[in-house]
């Protein structure tokens, strides 16, 4: 039986053409099959993530006992003798979001005639109840006043 260049053999190409015509009838019925079975998936999955979010799995978990935080907003500055020389009014950031100075609101009354001064963290210590001055209060008193 003579070939021709290009052309299936006779009753060949009518085969292939019937499975190509039988896969795209089944990607079709996928096709419109696919967003069903990803609202089911989607629909299935939002209780679980709401179930996380209830009990607390969803993100990041506190661990710190509540005792552990506190504000310092307003915390006593003290000179080595105990004396009060201010309290702490806010603290700064570096450009990384990194604590970096505390801002201490010095003399005045009621906020009245009151000085700022940025001090770097390591001026400052912690003795359990209020903050400890490293620097006399003359060296703060020259420090730079802060004005936001």
């Amino acid at each position: 039986m003579p070939q021709n260049p290009g052309k299936p053999p006779v009753g060949q190409g009518t085969r292939q053409r019937g499975r190509r015509f039988a896969i795209d009838a089944e990607n079709k019925e996928t096709a419109m099959l696919r967003p069903l079975i990803i609202a089911a998936a989607t629909l299935t999955a939002l209780p679980l993530a709401a179930q996380d979010a209830e009990d607390g799995s969803a993100g990041p978990k506190d661990t710190r006992d509540a005792t552990y935080l506190q504000s310092v907003d307003d915390t006593n500055v003290v000179n080595a003798n105990g004396e009060k020389i201010g309290e702490i009014d806010e603290i700064l950031i570096d450009a990384d979001g990194n604590p970096a100075a505390f801002v201490i609101d010095m003399g005045g009354l009621l906020d009245l005639g009151d000085e700022d001064v940025a001090v770097p963290l390591e001026a400052l210590q912690w003795n359990g109840k209020e903050y400890v001055s490293k620097m006399t209060e003359e060296q703060l008193q020259k420090l730079q006043p802060w004005d936001e």
